[in-house]
């Protein structure tokens, strides 16, 4: 596969996966804490709040890991490219959603997509004993 197929494919996956697995996380939390996170209710307990950045921290370096062990060449430049996509993504569903929790859920969230999707990234670069270049 050409080296931008291969890029496109690395970003595409770690979109998927950080998705599916938000979209089941959540739902399974919903389903388990009904009276905390009530579908298309305001969130106000601070515990699910934190736990909801943390996961998504946890699913944004397990996107920036998967994208960088799919990219064939140059992992850092699809890991960006999928770091800057879920930015983008992030604050669409942010925008749309902010009735729902506090102003200081939706900066920290995004604050810190960029920050652990690229860390999964240099995990992988890490693990396949890759150098890990600083630029996009």
């Amino acid at each position: 596969m050409e080296k931008t197929g291969r890029t496109i494919l690395a970003v595409l996956a770690g979109a998927v996966v950080w998705a599916v697995l938000w979209v089941g996380g959540t739902q399974a939390a919903q389903a388990a804490l009904p009276s905390v996170l009530a579908v298309g209710q305001p969130v106000t307990d601070t515990g699910a709040l934190v736990g909801l950045i943390i996961y998504s921290v946890v699913l944004s370096t397990l996107a920036g890991y998967v994208t960088a062990a799919v990219a064939a060449k140059e992992p850092m430049r699809a890991v960006w490219a999928l770091a800057v996509l879920q930015l983008l993504l992030g604050i669409g569903f942010e925008a749309s959603a902010w009735r729902l929790t506090p102003v200081w859920y939706h900066i920290v969230f995004l604050a810190l997509i960029i920050p652990a999707t690229i860390h999964g990234g240099r995990l992988r670069v890490r693990r396949r004993g890759g150098a890990v270049a600083v630029s996009a």
